[in-house]
């Protein structure tokens, strides 16, 4: 049965090693980390700009959190260990821009294989993409047959040619969502020649992705420092709905064990940051760590400027604002 924790009303200790105070610095007399923050930094209403450069969409995904991610982060960090890949915004940035050795892990097979594909051939999957083209009859095409290997009824069995179909359906699609519906913003060739060329020219080989659940893979890496981005907890309020792989079914959501994730990082020996939405039970879980109020836009249904009724009456608009914690347990 899982502890229960209540929250421990004490003063939080401060943080020894944040990025603004390191004192080791490269040849140039400035810290990578902080030259790369800096490079993030948003003329806008927030703190930091969008990671870019990244060949996925994904609901979800953490691009326009990675420099409040990256702050947390510990001195000359060599490797970080993620047992939720998803879209890799925050994988990526360390592993490409501060050089660190990423093991990342997802449960979801057909994401693991892209990401495989992705980072080992890249210019021969924007070559097999460049064999289609953005139409609504080309994309019900590729999920009708996405959608047999989903199935089981007819599977896919050369991992480049699933790599493929996973990333033409997703890329293209509303949200963005597995086996989701074509985004008329996305028919565009021009945009999908330009996103090909990011595909072709993606290279990352300081990731590693790898398939696994985080049950089997935290105890596997207790003495690395984590970065863990959950799916968010769905007991409480309506603002969140089960997503992955899709929310018509997501089963990788659906009774997903918030619970034991507690107790295994409350276990783990070295240090973490974890990103959640903010709710009370979060909060009175993880009191015993840092907990940071961030904010950012979600990229979830991202260029897409349809809404519905209640949005039109409160006046809220197209773009959902984040409700986000960052819980950081200092290496």
């Amino acid at each position: 049965m899982s502890k229960i924790y209540s929250p421990v009303l004490k003063t939080q200790p401060q943080r020894q090693n944040t990025v603004a105070a390191e004192t080791q610095q490269d040849l140039l007399g400035t810290s990578i980390s902080v030259r790369f923050l800096d490079s993030l930094k948003s003329n806008g209403k927030h703190k930091y700009a969008r990671y870019r450069g990244l060949p996925l969409r994904y609901a979800g995904g953490k691009s326009l959190a990675v420099g409040y991610i990256v702050e947390q982060l510990p001195d000359r960090l060599e490797k970080l260990v993620s047992p939720f890949m998803g879209g890799g915004a925050v994988e990526i940035a360390c592993a490409k821009e501060l050089d660190i050795q990423v093991c990342a892990y997802d449960i979801f097979d057909i994401l693991v294989n892209y990401w495989q594909v992705q980072l080992s051939r890249g210019s021969t999957l924007a070559e097999h993409l460049e064999q289609w083209q953005p139409t609504k009859t080309q994309y019900a095409e590729i999920k009708t047959r996405l959608k047999a290997h989903w199935n089981g009824e007819s599977l896919i069995s050369d991992p480049l040619e699933l790599a493929a179909h996973y990333w033409f359906n997703h890329n293209l699609s509303y949200g963005p969502g597995f086996l989701g519906w074509m985004s008329k913003i996305y028919e565009s060739p021009e945009r999908y020649s330009r996103t090909l060329q990011t595909v072709r020219n993606f290279r990352c080989p300081n990731v590693s992705v790898h398939q696994g659940t985080f049950e089997d893979t935290l105890p596997m890496h207790a003495e690395d420092f984590l970065y863990c981005a959950p799916p968010y907890y769905l007991d409480e309020g309506e603002m969140f709905k089960g997503i992955y792989p899709q929310r018509n079914f997501p089963v990788h959501h659906k009774g997903f064990n918030h619970e034991l994730l507690r107790d295994l990082l409350h276990q783990h020996k070295a240090g973490f940051v974890l990103s959640y939405n903010d709710c009370q039970t979060i909060r009175q879980w993880y009191a015993d760590f840092r907990i940071l109020e961030v904010k950012w836009r979600y990229t979830l249904g991202q260029g897409e400027t349809r809404i519905g009724k209640n949005r039109i009456e409160n006046g809220t608009g197209h773009v959902k604002k984040s409700h986000e914690l960052l819980i950081v347990k200092d290496a």
